[in-house]
């Protein structure tokens, strides 16, 4: 028997983000039934642009009928960049690449001028584009005929906002919060502080877009020869191999360029998008892992110092974290041990792509209360909300491109007991089953799998697919039993979701070490609940069953530089084209 809510059938919201790593996601009466960025889909990694294809699954999910559209940013600013590009995806790094322009000579003349009319045009740029009417009309009517709906279904919500509202779906308990947002920028602004009492969120500080962190973070990136707003989580592992006393004679360079007021917000006389010319004149000739470590340990300080001034002044403990600047797992860790902090709540893959979750809650809430519905969201408890293909359709995809003829391919009685043999037999095996996971975390359903108490996996799995930095760790997929035999946790944090890291015990260097850190040895671990993924936490099971070893070895099921696989297709090009030997498609294991 059909729900009826108010004479409807259901409340469908659909919420999209069409900037960085562009995603879609469905709200159904009050629950997040699907979440899937366009990249999956498409196959361009880190998608920009708006994501077609995931909408129309969507729309096709709920039977076209949509009662909100909610969308993640009310600035025109986003639809004017994707003007620039004719409204065609494209993976965003590529199209950002970050030039070796020489230093302007109205900077090296006049410096301080020059700082001052930068800093002027980017914090007063968003406030003009909000103010063209036209540009305002023109994207309503944009977005008004692609999802073929009247402007009146259309909402537009806050970038930072969004972020916040997200937090709320992860949390654990109703007490009230105060939640930090922190990324590149968003609709003007680079980083809020919110309070959250009971069902809403009430912004208390706002930072402009010109004192970016996450900008900063990013230049550092580019300076290091490596790909910004993609590459940063290279940085951070990299920066535990620096010493200390490098990394505290290039602190000041940081120091010098970024701070916090007496306002308690970021503030520098250097606009962060043009900081470029600063780092050239002062990181030269400066090793790269000691630039690494210092940027890492200016990151944890002042974001540290940030969060413990607004607990302090608003006397709450509990806090929330989102933004991009959180995927830094390795910050998130410091901040946990934080004696200021009493519980930390971080929406899982916390960049751009997690906007749709907090627009998902605002169109439900805004909808629950212009109709006098109650307003009962469900917490998100896993993030296995992609899409999913059934042994049948399997079957008839191998069966049409005559793979059966091609490879050993057998259907055993227990596919879980199987994978977990080869695991102790020390073979890798990549594995797809059920929901695809959202987000930039591999968790079992679309995953390479592997033996981590063997060091040599980590060279094994790297010449065979992931072709991964030297410096690089791989993650941990952990049984909720082996948790504490493995991690130090003693707050009890969250561990489902690989956004955040823990020191390790003596067992766990030993027999997790192709799964953890080299040189910290730190983890970031996923802990397999029963109730959440039965299957995986069953092919845990038996590989402790046969080797002792309560956790596996867990890497994303992609080739270098693609996104994650989404279907067969995507599964079998990455094993066709790589020196995987085995992989488990739902409940066939397929063999070279």
């Amino acid at each position: 028997m059909e729900k009826k809510i108010n004479n409807m059938t259901d409340i469908n919201i659909i919420s999209i983000h069409y900037g960085h790593n562009a995603t879609a996601a469905l709200l159904q009466n009050g629950e997040i039934k699907f979440c899937i960025s366009e990249e999956r889909f498409n196959r361009i990694k880190n998608s920009t642009g708006f994501p077609y294809k995931v909408v129309d699954f969507l729309k096709n999910k709920c039977d076209q009928k949509v009662n909100y559209y909610v969308i993640t940013q009310k600035s025109p600013a986003g639809y004017n960049y994707l003007k620039k590009y004719n409204f065609k995806a494209f993976n965003f790094g590529e199209k950002n690449k970050i030039k070796n322009e020489p230093i302007p000579l109205k900077l090296l003349l006049f410096p301080n001028h020059f700082y001052r009319k930068y800093l002027e045009k980017i914090k007063n740029g968003i406030k003009k584009l909000n103010n063209d009417t036209a540009l305002m009309d023109e994207m309503n009517e944009y977005f008004s005929n692609i999802l073929k709906i009247e402007k009146e279904k259309i909402i537009y919500l806050d970038h930072h906002k969004a972020h916040a509202l997200s937090t709320i779906f992860f949390e654990k308990n109703n007490n009230n919060k105060l939640i930090f947002s922190l990324d590149g920028e968003g609709d003007g602004l680079c980083a809020t502080v919110s309070v959250k009492n009971n069902e809403n969120i009430k912004i208390i500080c706002k930072i402009n877009r010109a004192f970016s962190l996450g900008y900063l973070y990013r230049e550092v990136t580019a300076f290091l020869g490596m790909k910004p707003d993609e590459h940063e989580f290279k940085v951070m592992g990299m920066a535990p191999y620096a010493k200390d006393e490098y990394i505290e004679k290039l602190l000041p360079i940081f120091t010098k360029v970024l701070w916090l007021n007496k306002n308690d917000e970021f503030e520098s006389i250097i606009p962060m998008q043009i900081v470029k010319h600063y780092l050239k004149e002062n990181l030269l000739y400066q090793r790269f892992d000691n630039i690494a470590g210092a940027i890492q340990k200016f990151t944890e300080n002042i974001v540290i110092e940030w969060i413990k001034r607004w607990v302090n002044k608003t006397n709450i403990k509990d806090i929330s974290l989102a933004g991009g600047v959180f995927m830094n797992v390795k910050m998130n860790q410091k901040i946990s041990e934080m004696k200021e902090v009493s519980s930390i709540t971080i929406t899982p893959s916390s960049g751009d792509e997690s906007l749709v979750i907090g627009c998902c809650y605002y169109g439900y809430q805004k909808y629950c209360a212009e109709n006098n519905v109650n307003f009962d969201i469900q917490r998100i408890d896993n993030l296995y909300l992609g899409n999913e293909y059934e042994d049948e359709e399997i079957e008839k995809f191998l069966k049409e491109n005559n793979y059966f003829n091609k490879y050993k391919i057998t259907k055993p009685a227990n596919i879980n007991k199987v994978i977990a043999l080869l695991l102790a037999q020390n073979e890798v095996v990549a594995r797809f089953f059920g929901r695809m996971e959202f987000g930039a975390r591999a968790l079992g359903n679309r995953s390479i799998l592997s033996n981590p108490s063997s060091y040599e996996n980590i060279r094994i799995i790297n010449e065979m697919i992931k072709n991964r930095d030297f410096w690089m760790p791989f993650a941990t997929s952990i049984l909720e039993e082996e948790e504490n035999a493995y991690l130090l946790n003693p707050k009890k944090i969250n561990a489902e979701h690989m956004i955040i890291t823990f020191n390790t015990t003596e067992k766990a260097k030993k027999e997790l070490i192709a799964a953890i850190h080299p040189y910290d040895k730190t983890s970031r671990p996923q802990i397999v609940r029963k109730e959440i993924n039965k299957n995986y936490y069953e092919i845990i099971k038996e590989f402790k069953n046969k080797t002792g070893i309560g956790g596996v070895l867990n890497t994303s099921f992609n080739l270098h530089g693609e996104p994650n696989v989404e279907s067969p297709r995507d599964a079998m090009h990455t094993f066709e084209n790589s020196g995987l030997q085995y992989m488990a498609l739902n409940s066939f294991l397929i063999e070279k």
